[in-house]
């Protein structure tokens, strides 16, 4: 009992504390621990051979797990016991991001589900049935196997059953093409943050570095973009310039047709609120470099405002926003439907 118990501290302190930094400098510490091992420990000469391979086997052990290659490299010890630290906890934020995309997926796919199933059409009793089930009746269980399917696949990786239900109740009461825009923006980016992760965990601990930083600005980029779709979702208010020059105040907001086209709307009180007046137009781009308006940079300098526009089927609609900050909300967003529509199109 006491010779496994010194075996086995031996081994935990070479693994922790000795400080070996190459391959020649290791079989110069096995040879001189072997020699402090036989003089002290009174084993008799015909025992020597029988300890010397068991002391061999205990030094493979301690090279196991891709210790030899930091070894080969020169690298020491405590370089790579940390770099082994430091790649557990790349794989737990890999699994936490990968399972954090699956969680949105099924939210994705629990929104379209709810939305085709409020869309299909009851069904008639079988027996008055002539021609097979509608075709949105066919989508809407199609959708339901999927989302069914996602929410299973979420649980196997590891998400709480209370996680997985808080992101299903707020998806399916996504009604609008807007809120179904949002969800999946919100699903991409999760997605992508977990492919960038687990390519860098397979780059090894030496090449960590620069991807981390691209990670953060792409992450930042991101997050950018989903705070300016959610931002023209639900709109706000801004100056709008007609054809003669007139000045009226509006209440904006862009969404996503039917027919995947990218509408503005615009609302207006008149007679002090007595009655609204909207108006609606397809989208087809954006203007960043709209010249500031005649006589508007002149009535007040301290406020910076700024202006774009954006382009119709038939002409082009001038807005003014408070500050620089707001236009780039209002830009990004605008683009980014604009984008996501041709993707879905190609």
């Amino acid at each position: 009992m006491k010779r496994r118990i010194y075996f086995y501290s031996t081994k935990h302190s070479i693994q922790n504390s000795f400080p070996v930094k190459t391959c020649s400098e290791m079989g110069y510490l096995a040879i001189n621990l072997m020699i402090i091992f036989i003089s002290y420990a009174q084993i008799p000469t015909q025992s020597i051979t029988k300890y010397f391979f068991s002391f061999i086997l205990l030094l493979v052990q301690i090279i196991a797990h891709q210790l030899y290659r930091s070894l080969l490299r020169g690298r020491t010890m405590g370089r790579w016991l940390k770099d082994q630290k430091e790649r557990k906890k790349q794989e737990i934020r890999t699994h936490n991001a990968h399972l954090h995309a699956a969680v949105s997926v099924a939210g994705v796919a629990a929104a379209i589900a709810a939305v085709a199933a409020s869309t299909a059409s009851p069904e008639m009793p079988y027996a008055n049935q002539k021609n097979p089930p509608p075709a949105s009746s066919a989508i809407a269980s199609a959708a339901a196997l999927v989302a069914s399917h996602c929410i299973e696949i979420a649980e196997d990786m590891g998400a709480e059953h209370d996680q997985i239900l808080t992101v299903v109740n707020s998806a399916i009461n996504a009604k609008t093409n807007g809120d179904i825009m949002t969800l999946t923006a919100g699903a991409a980016t999760a997605l992508r943050g977990a492919a960038t992760l687990k390519a860098r965990l397979q780059k090894g601990p030496g090449a960590t570095s620069i991807p981390l930083v691209e990670e953060k600005c792409d992450e930042r980029k991101e997050a950018n973009i989903l705070t300016a779709l959610d931002y023209v979702f639900r709109g706000g208010e801004l100056l709008k310039r007609t054809r003669k020059g007139a000045l009226h105040w509006k209440q904006v907001s862009f969404n996503i047709n039917s027919n995947l086209q990218v509408v503005v709307k615009m609302k207006s009180k008149h007679m002090a609120g007595t009655f609204t007046k909207k108006k609606k137009y397809i989208v087809t781009g954006v203007c960043n470099d709209i010249p500031a308006w005649p006589g508007r940079e002149k009535e007040d300098i301290s406020e910076k405002r700024a202006y774009f526009g954006i382009k119709t089927t038939d002409r082009t609609i001038e807005f003014e926003c408070g500050s620089k900050g707001d236009k780039q909300f209002w830009l990004e967003g605008i683009q980014y439907m604009l984008n996501c529509r041709v993707k879905v199109t190609l």
